[in-house]
C-alpha cells in the first residue's frame, strides 16, 4: 500500500534510514535493489554546504539509482539552514525530499543546537521549519525522537505538521536514551490520531516481526530499517513480502551473503576507491555473517573486522573460511 509525501508517491512501506558513515551513494544503490520505498543520504551539515566542503559535497552524489531520495540536512539555526538550501539549489541535485534531522542525539551535534536539541526550543523550531517549507523546492520531512529528556512527541509532531512538514520519521526513544534499551512504540500509539500527515517509525527493527509489531502498535504508514539491515539487506525485501501478505521469505546462507557482500564492495570501490572502501567495510563486512549458525564463523568476522585491505584479501578471507569449515 503506497502513501504520499506531498505529491511524491512512496510505493513501499519499508524505508532505508539515514546512517552516518554508512548510507553513502554506493550503500543506497546496493540497498535499493531490495526495494525500500525511500532512501536517505547521510547527515549533511549546513556549514559543510555553505563553505563548499568537498567531503560534504561528495556525500550528495547520486546517479539516480537510489531514488526516491531524501537529502537529510542538519544545522543549528534557521539562517544557516536556508543558506545551505541555496547551495543545494546551486548544485542542481536530483533528489525528491528535503529532510530535517531533528533527532541526532550525539553531543557533537546537539551542543551546536542541531539534531534533537531543536525540540527543546519549540517556538524557534516552528519558525525555522515554516521558513524551510516555504523556501525548499522539495517537500520537507523531519526525523525526530520521542523527546529530549522526556517524551513530548505528542506536542512536537502536531507542531511540525502545522509548520508544513509533509512526512515524519519517529525514532521510538528519547535523546537521553541514545540507542540503548527497548524502543517505546507504545508511546506512539496515539500519534495517528494527532497528525494527518504520513509517518514512519524506527528503533530495533532486526526481524520481520519487529516491523510488523511496530506498525501494529503505532498504525504508522511505514517502518524504517537502520542498523538491523546492515549486513542483512534481505530484511527489507522480507518485510515488504510480509506486508503484501506473503510468508515465503527469502532465506540466506553463506554463499548468498558472500555474494551480497562482494556486490556492495564493488559499488563502494567504484565510488570511494580502495583505501576508503576497506576502512569502512571493516565495520560493515562482519555483519554479513552475524546471523549464520556456522562453525567458527566468529573467526571470519574477526578477520573481516581487522585484516581486509583489498578486494583480494576480502575474497581470500571468504574462500579460506569456506575451504576450512564448509567443504
Amino acid at each position: 500500500m503506497s502513501f504520499l509525501i506531498k505529491d511524491l508517491e512512496i510505493k513501499k512501506r519499508v524505508i532505508l534510514a539515514p546512517m552516518a558513515g554508512i548510507t553513502s551513494f554506493s550503500y543506497r544503490k546496493f540497498m535499493n535493489e531490495f526495494n525500500p520505498g525511500l532512501t536517505y543520504t547521510e547527515m549533511i551539515s549546513d556549514f559543510g554546504l555553505i563553505f563548499h566542503n568537498k567531503k560534504t559535497i561528495d556525500m550528495l552524489y547520486s546517479d539516480g539509482s537510489d531514488r526516491p531520495l531524501a537529502i537529510q540536512l542538519f544545522g543549528g539555526s534557521k539562517e544557516t539552514i536556508l543558506k545551505a538550501i541555496d547551495v543545494l539549489n546551486e548544485l542542481n541535485l536530483k533528489y525528491d525530499v528535503l529532510d530535517l534531522n531533528l533527532a541526532c542525539p550525539v553531543p557533537k551535534v546537539t551542543k551546536n543546537g542541531s539534531g534533537s536539541s531543536w525540540v527543546t526550543r519549540p517556538d524557534e523550531l516552528y519558525d525555522m521549519v515554516r521558513a524551510v517549507v516555504s523556501y525548499s523546492p522539495k517537500p520537507v520531512s523531519a526525523k525526530i525522537r520521542l523527546g529530549y529528556d522526556e517524551v513530548n512527541v505528542d506536542t512536537i509532531a502536531p507542531l511540525l505538521e502545522k509548520a508544513g512538514v509533509s512526512f515524519l520519521a519517529i525514532h521510538a526513544r528519547t535523546k537521553k536514551e541514545l540507542y540503548s534499551g527497548k524502543p517505546h512504540f507504545e508511546s506512539l500509539k496515539n500519534i495517528r490520531d494527532e497528525i494527518s500527515i504520513p509517518f514512519c517509525v524506527s528503533g530495533n527493527i532486526y526481524e520481520v516481526n519487529d516491523a510488523l509489531e511496530a506498525l501494529k502498535i503505532t498504525r504508522a504508514d511505514a517502518v524504517m530499517v537502520a542498523r538491523g539491515g546492515v549486513g542483512n539487506p534481505l530484511l527489507i525485501k522480507n518485510i515488504n513480502e510480509a506486508l503484501d501478505g506473503n510468508e515465503n521469505f527469502e532465506k540466506t546462507n553463506f554463499d548468498k551473503q558472500s555474494e551480497l557482500l562482494l556486490k556492495l564492495t564493488d559499488y563502494m570501490l567504484n565510488e570511494k576507491g580502495e583505501r576508503q572502501t576497506f576502512l569502512i567495510l571493516r565495520s560493515i563486512a562482519p555483519k554479513f555473517y552475524l546471523n549464520l549458525d556456522l562453525p567458527n564463523i566468529k573467526s571470519l568476522r574477526s578477520v573481516l573486522a581487522r585484516d581486509i585491505t583489498s578486494l583480494d584479501s576480502l575474497k581470500n578471507a571468504i574462500n579460506d573460511y569456506k575451504k576450512r569449515e564448509l567443504v
